[in-house]
């Protein structure tokens, strides 16, 4: 059944009820042509029907979607709410080169809440990622971080219409829109827009230098044989544009700090400062933040084939940082510390490339005055890759998303859902619970069931059966990390004083 059209600012939109619930899929809020800046879509006069998904985002499998209408967003709203309706604006992950806001069908989210779900599509992979204004092709960089802000701008404007607050936004992202998440809180251009923040498995160096965007665009040029043209690179195919980011990403990956070869980029322009030196300054202390993560985040890219860049270089920054004595004595840490199910080897990179990045961004942002509440998923869903691989990452996106009693699918994945067990539905529930509470008030739980993270009390919430809190400052990993980085510090302040 359709409904009621609702005024945009470009023009009505109708969408279809399912149940108590309106969803509105595929309504534009950009255009943009190939590496320019998005603008705002044509206006419609007649009513237009939103009941379907827009095109993908242009991606490896789907390189055949139109590129110059991907940015658009979905959005799920209950019937009969009496006062405007917070606000989730979630943004997709997918390692910056796939997904997309079809994966994630917020119907059963909107009605629990109640609460307004808006997913949305951005550029991925060169055409949102690559930086090629050093190159004279425009003036246009961080394409991917413009088209989200220009999806919050269009909420902003416009969630009112369909029953939501403006006001009471909660921005949230998972994996890299996590790293989405930290950088466009932290800009300028979405003050005012936005109320809270929420980030699942950011990885702990997702922001890129100028220089190492440079790179990239570069080897890819010039993997294009148009180190001399660059202007080029706007009408070449879009399989053979990302053949050769396939190919660079192949050939200096392990060159990287964080394994990947996109993400968003400390330009001095449109991201202008390093995210996390800007909660720490307490620019961002009246926004409460939710960080969680996963308990085994790196079984995945260890099992894929061949394994990920990022385990690389993630072992090659701890022995950087702590030389190979260090990361020695960690992995002994570690492997006296095992439970029987637990690697070492992958629980020792979970912590430095994920989990301790987390924990030193809530440190950060509790020091500057903020409220910040940090947990881990260590539930094991019922659910391909988490029955072979456990809590790994995504495990916990896999349960935000779920319509108890049954997990979703995921079509431009090509994942498919299915039944929940018992103990997939008691931890579903409670962490969709949690999330629609913060959501709603800006606190994941009671004070007395989860407290917020404090300089000196570090209360670490566990979503597993049964939910729980333990301290993250404390236990013989805890120690040695700590030992290992006063004497970096020394070290380093012992040369910064020579």
């Amino acid at each position: 059944m359709l409904t009621n059209a609702v005024t945009t600012t470009f023009g009505p939109v109708i969408g279809a009820e399912h149940g108590h619930v309106r969803a509105f899929k595929g309504v534009p809020f950009a255009m943009a042509r190939r590496f320019a800046k998005a603008t705002p879509p044509l206006a419609w006069t007649e009513q237009r029907r939103c009941t379907d998904y827009g095109a993908y985002a242009p991606q490896p499998g789907h390189l055949d979607q139109a590129e110059e209408s991907c940015l658009s967003l979905n959005i799920w709203t209950p019937d009969g709410a009496e006062h405007p309706l917070p606000v989730l604006f979630f943004i997709h992950g997918g390692a910056f080169v796939t997904g997309g806001g079809a994966d994630y069908d917020g119907a059963f989210l909107a009605a629990l809440g109640p609460a307004v779900i808006v997913t949305i599509n951005y550029r991925l992979g060169p055409l949102g990622f690559l930086q090629l204004h050093r190159h004279g092709l425009g003036e246009a960089n961080n394409l991917a971080i413009s088209d989200s802000l220009a999806a919050l701008d269009w909420v902003h404007a416009n969630i009112a219409n369909f029953g939501g607050d403006p006001d009471q936004v909660t921005l949230s992202g998972q994996s890299a829109g996590a790293s989405m998440v930290i950088a466009i809180a932290s800009l300028p251009q979405a003050k005012g827009k936005f109320a809270r923040a929420l980030a699942l498995s950011a990885p702990g160096r997702s922001i890129m230098s100028a220089d190492h965007a440079d790179i990239v665009a570069r080897n890819v040029l010039a993997e294009l044989e148009l180190a001399r043209d660059a202007s080029a690179i706007a009408s070449t195919p879009l399989a053979r544009l990302f053949a050769a980011v396939e190919h660079v990403g192949r050939r200096i990956a392990d060159e990287t700090d964080s394994g990947t070869v996109f993400g968003p980029v400390l330009d001095g322009t449109v991201i202008p400062r390093e995210p996390r030196d800007v909660f720490a300054s307490g620019a961002l202390r009246d926004i409460p933040l939710w960080l969680g993560s996963c308990r085994d985040e790196m079984v995945m890219f260890l099992k894929s084939t061949p394994p990920a860049a990022m385990i690389r270089t993630t072992e090659r920054n701890v022995r950087t940082a702590f030389g190979d004595a260090g990361w020695e004595r960690l992995l002994a840490c570690y492997r006296g510390s095992a439970r029987p199910d637990e690697d070492p080897y992958e629980a020792l990179l979970s912590d430095a490339f994920w989990h301790r990045p987390m924990a030193d961004l809530a440190r950060s942002h509790a020091s500057a005055g903020g409220a910040v509440w940090l947990s881990r998923f260590d539930h094991r869903p019922a659910l391909q890759p988490f029955l072979s691989q456990g809590p790994t990452h995504g495990a916990d996106n896999a349960c935000l998303w779920a319509h108890l009693p049954d997990f979703i699918d995921r079509p431009i994945l090509k994942r498919k859902g299915g039944p929940m067990t018992p103990g997939d539905i008691d931890v579903a529930a409670r962490f969709q619970t949690s999330l629609l509470r913060f959501v709603t008030s800006g606190k994941p739980d009671v004070a007395e069931a989860w407290p917020r993270f404090a300089e000196g009390k570090e209360p670490f919430a566990i979503f597993a059966q049964p939910f729980h809190i333990v301290p993250l400052n404390e236990g013989a990993r805890f120690r040695v990390w700590a030992e290992l980085s006063a004497g970096a510090n020394d070290k380093k302040n012992m040369r910064q004083a020579v």
